[in-house]
């Protein structure tokens, strides 16, 4: 009994150890570095009634805006959008152009792979579609490149194309993402 009690309270003290040393690799592996540009994932309420801030992420500043604008779009395309392309196309006079493409399976015709929740989504046929799903679709996408809220150097605005060629007002009932989107006009 008494080797058991022994066997107990080192066995704490090792897993201690381990989650404290692994905690430690952690905060080194993923802590923001103190020069980091705090920026603001948007979104909707669950009823796409209201937008609301998602996430808050960090990029060094030493990223320049090409990288920065890069490293944004993919984690909203990761966390917001089913890993659908989005490619910054440049940045010119302060206005990004930004282009939304779909997954080459879905440009071929080809049966999606499996991806839990995600199975057969694309711009065109699940976020461009509907009310409530063009609505959160536009309030993501325009606010989170835009940044309204941000203190700090950005762009000016955001121009989004669709499979290479600029959206036009009138190419999709439910979406708002035509023209040159700024803080002053965003939809």
């Amino acid at each position: 009994m008494l080797k058991n009690k022994y066997t107990l309270w080192i066995s704490l003290l090792v897993v201690a150890a381990v989650a404290f040393g692994g905690g430690m690799l952690t905060e080194y592996l993923y802590r923001t570095p103190g020069n980091a540009k705090p920026l603001t994932v948007y979104g909707t309420d669950e009823q796409a009634s209201a937008v609301q801030t998602d996430l808050y992420v960090s990029f060094d500043s030493k990223l320049n805006q090409t990288q920065q604008l890069e490293k944004l779009s993919t984690l909203i395309s990761r966390y917001k959008f089913c890993d659908l392309p989005i490619e910054i196309k440049s940045i010119k006079d302060g206005i990004a152009t930004v282009n939304l493409d779909e997954h080459p399976w879905v440009k071929a015709g080809n049966t999606p792979p499996s991806i839990p929740g995600c199975s057969g989504k694309s711009w065109r046929y699940g976020y461009f579609q509907g009310s409530a799903g063009g609505y959160a679709t536009t309030a993501t996408l325009t606010r989170t490149f835009v940044q309204p809220n941000y203190q700090g150097n950005w762009i000016k605005g955001v121009q989004f194309y669709y499979a290479g060629k600029p959206i036009q007002d009138g190419d999709w009932d439910h979406i708002q993402l035509d023209g040159v989107i700024t803080s002053q006009n965003l939809p």
